[in-house]
């Protein structure tokens, strides 16, 4: 496993963010969002470690136990958590690490909050949302999943607080009524989207219809500029595998921050 410097920001109410960094601070910033967490798993679905043994080498790495209640992060939010907050507290970590601006990386829900984080504040260099749209997202499925969860909770990995499950649905619920079109068109930095051509077959899975939704809004992200980036023969699982879309992510990456 791959061990960086290990630091903590402190949030507004005094809770203690941990996250660590990886690679050369004189390198651009790179955040590693959701589902990429500081503490981990030896069996970690998103393969972190490969991601930062690859991206630390042309870049500086952020990865945070956040949203809080993952791994070394204390009391989680639960309902009173909010896109606001995680960009407010996303900007404390930023803060404590000592960068004004970075780029992010995160898939799933982490793509949904990147989108957020991007469009709450102006910190964002380049933006890579993996298996989530960034314009006709499913926001209600979202939250009826979310819901779900709570309802009939999954088995947890044991560094995660349920309290986690409550934020999540948190997070969601106000993004119903979000003015996504309005917010989305005034991003102008470098934007990707890249998913599998099968992510979300099926409606009653976690991930969603998410490909459908992707496909139905694909001229329209064109237009304004962000690149698309279709995994062929996978799906939510299988596209968030680094031999998948570590290299879609690393070249865009590259491009957008060292060109």
């Amino acid at each position: 496993m791959s061990v960086g410097q290990s630091r903590t920001a402190t949030a507004p109410d005094g809770t203690e963010i941990y996250f660590e960094t990886q690679g050369d601070p004189a390198r651009p910033a790179i955040f590693l969002g959701p589902h990429f967490y500081a503490t981990r798993s030896a069996d970690d679905d998103a393969r972190t470690d490969i991601w930062i043994d690859l991206l630390r080498q042309d870049f500086f790495l952020i990865v945070a136990d956040y949203p809080r209640g993952l791994g070394r992060t204390p009391h989680p939010q639960g309902f009173a958590y909010t896109p606001d907050i995680a960009a407010q507290e996303y900007g404390c970590i930023a803060d404590a690490v000592g960068v004004d601006h970075f780029g992010w990386v995160g898939y799933s829900f982490g793509g949904a909050m990147g989108v957020q984080v991007a469009c709450r504040t102006e910190r964002v260099t380049a933006l890579a949302v993996g298996g989530f749209p960034p314009l006709n997202a499913p926001f209600q499925l979202m939250i009826d999943i979310a819901r779900q969860m709570i309802k009939d909770p999954p088995p947890l990995p044991k560094f995660i607080d349920p309290g986690v499950l409550n934020s999540t649905l948190a997070f969601y619920t106000p993004l119903a009524t979000w003015p996504e079109r309005r917010e989305i068109t005034k991003l102008t930095i470098p934007r990707l989207v890249f998913m599998g051509e099968e992510d979300g077959a099926q409606e009653a899975s976690q991930s969603g219809p998410l490909a459908d939704n992707l496909r139905s809004v694909e001229d329209e992200l064109r237009v304004l500029g962000w690149q698309i980036r279709w995994l062929e023969g996978h799906d939510h699982a299988s596209a968030q595998r680094p031999e998948v879309s570590l290299p879609v992510v690393h070249r865009f990456f590259r491009e957008a921050l060292l060109s």
